[in-house]
């Protein structure tokens, strides 16, 4: 509570200096909220590539689960033809130099200034699996992550500290779902993690288990199922990161998101350290043992 308390009070610092120069005569600035404010009356363009299994997952996904604006699906040409064009929203698959794919939501526009309400903006970027060396596991949590950003999109309407703090605003949730427990796959432990290969209760409401266990929980939308996984890319390189999540298994609300820096294949994932942390937020509350 103390950390969501200071959250919203830098918020409305932050959201003063925003304010401050056009008070002042200094010309207008526009908040990320202000300017997602068309959202739901502009197209989202999905882009495409070509007939990848990612692009057939995701074209899939997006016509079972976008909800939040009207949709068309186009090709890299058109995107980049368009991508000026302020009458458009995209939804694309980008990457950085560490060798990590995202799904990003980008607001067509001339420029990215503060100063105008067509200007492009980035909405939201997540991430989504490694570019090279996919385990496939990133296909099970693909619609996770679309209602994740919609969720997003949905919240940043009405909510500055959203904007402002991106998807890590959701950290401090964890202590809404004590009831129900959290599952993790071994492999998204680090491989620091004391009996990694063979721990089965982390702590009281946190279970370790195989990817296979975990990922058909997450696939059935198993109520009492709140699902830990990693994303990160397959090989470090200078300055990679490795980015967990704590995720509803039914209702894909977003508990929890944090990055790490790592070093080697094996420091990826939810080290002995970020565990405790969240045993402290999660604080399991087993109804049946209290009986």
């Amino acid at each position: 509570m103390r950390a969501r308390c200071i959250k919203y009070l830098i918020a409305v610092v932050l959201l003063t200096f925003a304010v401050g120069p056009e008070a002042f005569g200094q010309g207008r600035i526009y908040t990320r909220k202000a300017r997602l404010a068309d959202f739901q009356t502009k197209t989202t363009k999905v882009v495409l590539s070509g007939d990848s299994l990612l692009d057939i997952a995701l074209r899939e996904e997006v016509r079972r689960r976008w909800r939040i604006s009207p949709f068309e699906f186009c090709d890299p040409e058109d995107f980049e033809a368009l991508k000026n064009d302020s009458a458009y929203y995209f939804l694309y698959l980008s990457q950085d130099k560490s060798g990590l794919a995202y799904l990003s939501l980008l607001k067509g526009g001339n420029d990215d200034s503060f100063r105008s309400l067509e200007g492009k903006l980035e909405v939201v970027s997540i991430p989504f699996s490694p570019v090279t060396i996919t385990s496939g596991r990133e296909f099970v949590y693909l619609p996770a992550l679309l209602d994740i950003i919609q969720f997003f999109v949905e919240e940043s309407f009405t909510n500055s500290a959203t904007n402002i703090f991106g998807l890590s605003y959701y950290n401090g949730n964890l202590s809404k779902a004590r009831k129900q427990k959290i599952y993790i796959a071994r492999d998204d432990l680090d491989a620091d993690f004391p009996e990694r290969d063979s721990i089965a209760v982390i702590f009281p409401g946190i279970i370790a288990t195989d990817n296979f266990a975990a990922d058909s929980l997450f696939d059935a939308g198993c109520p009492e199922a709140l699902i830990a996984f990693s994303i990160s890319p397959a090989e470090p390189s200078r300055g990679a990161r490795c980015f967990n999540f704590i995720v509803a298994a039914d209702t894909h609300d977003l508990y929890y998101y944090q990055s790490r820096r790592y070093n080697k294949p094996g420091k990826r994932g939810f080290s002995k350290s970020a565990i405790k942390s969240i045993r402290r937020e999660h604080d399991y509350k087993d109804e049946k043992r209290k009986k």
